[in-house]
């Protein structure tokens, strides 16, 4: 019978790259700009992602948003073989490393529950600071518990060491992180996806240490494509879709490819 497992390579053995994603909401979409189908879009970059990453038995390591958390299990089931979590072999080390803080304790997602149950997600909790609580009661203008937040953020990116940061769509969270990011990693490249809207857009925009990695490669593609020999591209252009199509895939696979062999292009700066 023929596995359901895909292959994996081990390029990224013993590397994680630190995810920070989410969708933004439409009523905050005045400062977090949301794209044709965000939610689309942020999916199949999230999954591109995983895909790349996971291939090449590298770690993501997120703070198990909710949103994010069931796109990463289902691309982590396609690598890992279901006997790990039922029987009482040596597991190898878990794909997904989940950073929670203790002030939402009690309010674990359940896809995050069921990635930490079927091995393929390791759970840290940190501490609360100031006593602070998630009340899912209050509605909150920004993230609620901003202390604690910090502190979570701080541990997850200390500890883990990232050896690169990719950035998709995301709200405020998102611009936190990556300021983190750049004080504790300066030396690790920061990848931000514009095209998946919201925070990702204004870092790519308002920041010059990061790589706009999508519309570089959309760039590259276009400048092929203005080389390729008029009846032929006419041709091409006339049987696809004029929207333009976001290749995630090969997105995420320049990111594996350039961590894998010096983590980026060395200082994380923006390629003009």
């Amino acid at each position: 019978m023929i596995s359901s497992v895909r292959a994996v390579g081990s390029r990224l053995r013993g590397k994680t790259i630190f995810l920070s994603a989410s969708v933004p909401v439409p009523k905050r979409a005045e400062r977090y700009q949301r794209v044709e189908d965000a939610h689309f879009e942020i999916e199949q970059a999230v999954i591109s992602l995983a895909r790349a990453v996971f291939s090449e038995s590298g770690q993501l390591v997120f703070g198990g948003h909710p949103a994010i958390s069931p796109l990463v299990a289902m691309v982590a089931g396609e690598y890992r073989q279901p006997r790990y979590a039922e029987s009482h072999e040596e597991k190898p080390a878990a794909p997904i490393r989940i950073f929670q803080s203790r002030a939402f304790e009690g309010f674990l997602p359940n896809d995050t529950l069921l990635m930490y149950q079927l091995g393929y997600a390791t759970i840290t909790w940190i501490d609360a600071a100031n006593n602070e609580r998630f009340d899912p009661t209050i509605e909150h203008e920004q993230s609620p518990c901003p202390e604690s937040l910090r502190a979570m953020r701080e541990a997850m990116i200390g500890w883990t060491s990232p050896a690169a940061m990719v950035c998709i769509g995301g709200m405020e969270g998102v611009e936190r992180e990556a300021e983190l990011f750049r004080e504790l990693r300066s030396e690790a490249p920061v990848y931000v996806l514009e095209r998946t809207g919201g925070a990702s857009l204004i870092l790519a925009h308002r920041r010059k240490d990061i790589r706009v990695i999508d519309s570089e490669i959309i760039n590259r593609i276009v400048r092929l494509k203005a080389d390729l020999p008029k009846p032929t591209f006419d041709s091409l252009a006339s049987q696809i879709d004029q929207r333009p199509i976001v290749p995630y895939p090969l997105i995420m696979q320049t990111i594996v490819d350039e961590v894998s062999s010096q983590g980026g292009h060395g200082t994380g700066m923006r390629n003009g």
